[in-house]
C-alpha cells in the first residue's frame, strides 16, 4: 500500500507526535493514526474507499491543541 495522504501535527518527540495516514492499493485503504512515534501507539481501520478513509482520517484531526500540516507531498 502506498500514503495517499499524510498528516502531521507539527510537534517533535515521542510524548507529542502524532501522525494520521491515509494509504491504498486502488481497491483498499486503511486509516492510521500514530501517536508517540515509531515506538508510539497506533490505531487502524480498513476501508471500501478512498473518500471514506479520508473522511475518518479528518476526525482525528480536530484536536484544538494541534496545528496539523499535510506532509502528503513527502511521500510523492
Amino acid at each position: 500500500m502506498r500514503v495517499v495522504r499524510h498528516w502531521w501535527n507539527q510537534q517533535w518527540g515521542r510524548l507529542g507526535r502524532r501522525d494520521v495516514y491515509v494509504r491504498g492499493d486502488g481497491t483498499r485503504f486503511e486509516v492510521e493514526v500514530a501517536q508517540g512515534g515509531a515506538e508510539g501507539k497506533r490505531w487502524m481501520a480498513i476501508f471500501d474507499s478512498l473518500d471514506e478513509a479520508v473522511v475518518e482520517a479528518e476526525k482525528h484531526l480536530r484536536d484544538p491543541h494541534d496545528s496539523w500540516r499535510d506532509v502528503s507531498d513527502a511521500h510523492a
